[in-house]
C-alpha cells in the first residue's frame, strides 16, 4: 500500500508541475515529454507519451530543475516495456501536443513522438475515429472503482455513485447522470479488467444527447485503447473512420 501511495503522490506532483508565483519556469524537457511511458493498469499494458498524462483540471507542463527526481522516477519505473509501471488509474489528455506548455520549444515535440496516432494528433491533423475521442478520459483498474469516490461531477455528485451499479459489458458504454445538470459520467470496459471513464453532456446546439455523445465517443475510445496504446500500435488507426 505504501508503494502504491508513493507512486500516486509522485505522479500527481509530476502532473501538477512546479511553477511558483514569481518564478520563471524553465523550458520544457521536450524529449522527455515525447518519450513513451509504459504502465500496467487492470492487467493491461498501456503505452502513452508522457505529454499525454494529465490530472483533473491541470495541464501537464514538465520543466527541468526542481522536478528532476520525479522525472527520473518515471524514467526508471515506466520506461522499460518489459516491466511496465503498475498503476491503478491514469488520466489522459487527447489534444494537439505541440501546444503543451507555455514555451515555443514545445512545437518541436511532434517529430519526436513514437507512434502515428500521437504525431497525427500533435499536428492537429486527426480526423475520423481520432477526432471522435474526448479531449480527456481516464483509464481505471476495474477492481478499483472506489478511487472514484473522491471525484465529483459538475453538480458536485460523486462519480462513484453514478457508476457503481453499472452492468458493464465489453465495448458497451453506460452512463449515469447528474440530477441537477445536463452532465453525465460515461464508462466502458475497453479491455478485460480495464475501464475508461469520462464526462458527456447534452448539446443543445447540435441537438445531441448525452447518450449519443457517450456511444460515439465510447466506440472511439475502445478502438483507440485496443489499437493505438497497447504494446504495439496498429498504424492504420489514424485513417480509420
Amino acid at each position: 500500500m505504501k508503494d502504491i501511495l508513493r507512486v500516486v503522490v509522485a505522479v500527481a506532483l509530476l502532473l501538477l508541475g512546479f511553477a511558483f508565483p514569481g518564478c520563471s519556469p524553465s523550458p520544457p524537457d521536450v524529449p522527455f515529454l515525447a518519450s513513451d511511458a509504459h504502465f500496467m493498469i487492470g492487467g493491461q499494458h498501456i503505452v502513452i507519451p508522457v505529454v499525454a498524462i494529465r490530472q483533473p483540471d491541470h495541464t501537464f507542463n514538465l520543466a527541468s530543475g526542481r522536478s528532476r527526481s520525479i522525472k527520473e522516477q518515471l524514467r526508471t519505473e515506466a520506461s522499460d516495456p518489459t516491466e511496465p509501471m503498475k498503476m491503478e488509474k491514469i488520466d489522459l489528455s487527447i489534444r494537439p501536443y505541440q501546444y503543451a506548455g507555455e514555451h515555443s520549444a514545445s512545437v518541436g515535440i511532434c517529430p519526436l513522438l513514437k507512434r502515428n496516432w500521437s504525431q497525427t494528433l500533435c499536428r492537429a491533423q486527426h480526423q475520423g475515429l481520432l477526432s471522435r475521442l474526448p479531449e480527456r478520459f481516464d483509464l481505471l483498474d476495474q477492481s478499483r472503482l472506489d478511487l472514484l469516490k473522491s471525484i465529483s461531477t459538475v453538480a458536485k455528485e460523486r462519480v462513484y455513485d453514478q457508476v457503481k451499479d453499472m452492468l458493464l459489458r465489453p465495448g458497451v458504454t453506460e452512463i449515469g447522470c447528474d440530477v441537477q445538470s445536463q452532465f453525465c459520467t460515461a464508462m466502458v470496459e475497453v479491455l478485460p479488467g480495464l475501464l475508461a471513464v469520462w464526462t458527456v453532456w447534452s448539446n443543445e446546439k447540435t441537438r445531441s444527447t448525452a447518450t449519443q455523445m457517450a456511444d460515439t465517443q465510447g466506440t472511439a475510445i475502445v478502438q483507440f485503447v485496443r489499437r493505438a496504446i497497447g504494446p504495439a500500435e496498429d498504424p492504420t488507426l489514424v485513417d480509420a473512420d
